[in-house]
């Protein structure tokens, strides 16, 4: 079987669970520091939401004035996202799509493109064709959002710098390093600022970085 296509179904699966611990709606303080820096930055226009899951993102950054689509490849999370969008009366819109396919046309379209938990769940053989759509997706000068696991997590299944990865009942999860975002981005990208901090079940570390599309 495809990985990645039982990573889908390993996740549709998990939103159905209703004690999911992804299926909270609080806005992490770091995304919020974000969108100050976009206020700051006076950026504005199309934004798109990578991994959305259950949208409370996208539904965030459509308040703040943005035209948003969140884009997932599990029905249930667009399922999920649709019906917040709809109880908070917000523009956001959302389809069913693998960042990892040839499934954007579009090119050049978006201003901000952010993924707040998606690339840590990928196996490195997608790495390359998620990067080629964030830069076909992407405007030139455009801005990128990524936070994932950190490698500085050393207490979960003995992470460390020489394997950075677990997988837990077929389900991948990788802990990144600064190198290795550096490698993957550094070439179309320039890292304005990361740091580091706990994730709202305070049980992993998670890494940020702005990015800037060279």
């Amino acid at each position: 079987m495809d990985q990645n296509l039982f990573e889908q179904k390993y996740m549709e699966k998990s939103w159905k669970i209703k004690k999911n611990p992804y299926q909270k709606y609080i806005i992490e303080e770091s995304v919020k520091k974000w969108a100050q820096f976009l206020k700051e930055k006076k950026i504005k226009g199309k934004l798109l939401d990578v991994g959305c899951g259950n949208g409370k993102n996208s539904v965030y950054f459509a308040q703040k004035g943005f035209k948003v689509l969140g884009v997932d490849f599990t029905k249930e999370a667009i399922n999920l996202s649709q019906k917040y969008a709809n109880t908070k009366k917000s523009s956001a819109k959302f389809e069913i799509k693998d960042i990892t396919k040839k499934q954007f046309n579009n090119e050049k379209e978006y201003e901000v493109v952010i993924d707040c938990g998606c690339l840590h769940h990928l196996r490195k053989k997608y790495w390359n064709q998620y990067k080629k759509n964030i830069l076909r997706l992407i405007k030139e000068k455009g801005y990128f959002y990524l936070h994932g696991f950190s490698v500085n997590s050393k207490k979960i299944d003995n992470v460390s710098k020489k394997r950075n990865w677990v997988v837990r009942k077929g389900h991948y999860t990788h802990f990144f390093s600064i190198k290795e975002v550096q490698d993957l981005f550094g070439k179309d990208f320039k890292i304005i600022e990361t740091y580091e901090f706990k994730n709202l079940n305070n049980k992993f570390i998670v890494r940020t970085f702005y990015m800037q599309r060279i």
